[in-house]
């Protein structure tokens, strides 16, 4: 991951021939940084939009002309961001030795997805921006190698943090996004003892690292529940790099 949090979001995934960026909601500038120690120029790049916020959106037009790759997304989340020259999806795309399928989830946007990444054995999931989770989502997540799921709040902390009622109520509901407590569910359901879970998209002002990874670590604890390794991804330095 290279940048997660709600000022801008960017995962990349590569093998020796392709690259899966998910999500572009940095600047060109900034993707051109992250990525300076990756050995990626001679990849062909492909771009997958969850949904049209600018968090998640922003650096796309940017980062697919500079690097000349082909974007994909829900044709509504297309047509809101004016991204013509792309390719609008239902189901599973090919590209290589990568399958990328996409999950309709529950948030405040015209169609939102998460991304389901598969290259020859290997799953990584990529899922945040969501209210609740859904039985599709848990089923496709199963087992997932790497597993980034959103942890984006503290409940106490939004409760008497500094937001509107009226944005505490959004951030809460079915098409808000997911709580620590949500978060460490769905990992319960789906991780394995070969997972590497990341914790993305936590809030600046509702939630810490800390929080996130006790609250997710204790909850697996009491359940006797095994995974790989856990980590929470941050706005300026993103995840670690992983090699699978």
């Amino acid at each position: 991951m290279l940048s997660s949090g709600s000022r801008g979001n960017s995962t990349i995934i590569w093998d020796e021939y392709d690259a899966i960026i998910i999500d572009c909601g940095i600047s060109m500038k900034k993707f051109s940084e992250k990525t300076s120690q990756f050995q990626i120029d001679g990849l062909e790049k492909s771009i997958f939009i969850s949904h049209e916020h600018s968090d998640h959106s922003a650096g796309a037009k940017a980062i697919s002309r500079k690097l000349k790759a082909d974007l994909y997304s829900r044709s509504g989340t297309l047509e809101k961001l004016h991204l013509e020259n792309s390719y609008s999806i239902n189901g599973e795309v090919a590209i290589g030795n990568f399958t990328v399928t996409p999950v309709h989830v529950n948030h405040d946007a015209v169609d939102p997805v998460v991304y389901v990444i598969r290259n020859r054995g290997v799953k990584i999931s990529v899922v945040s921006d969501l209210g609740i989770m859904n039985d599709e989502l848990l089923d496709e997540m199963k087992n997932s190698n790497i597993m980034a799921i959103e942890a984006n709040h503290d409940p106490e902390m939004l409760k008497n943090g500094p937001y509107t009622e009226a944005l505490k109520r959004r951030i809460r509901s079915d098409h808000g996004h997911l709580s620590n407590e949500q978060s460490a569910e769905a990992i319960y359901s789906s991780a394995s003892d070969g997972t590497s879970i990341i914790l993305t998209h936590l809030s600046e002002k509702n939630n810490t690292p800390d929080i996130a990874i006790n609250t997710v670590k204790s909850y697996l604890a009491n359940r006797h529940k095994g995974y790989k390794s856990l980590e929470a991804a941050s706005q300026e330095f993103g995840s670690t790099l992983y090699k699978l």
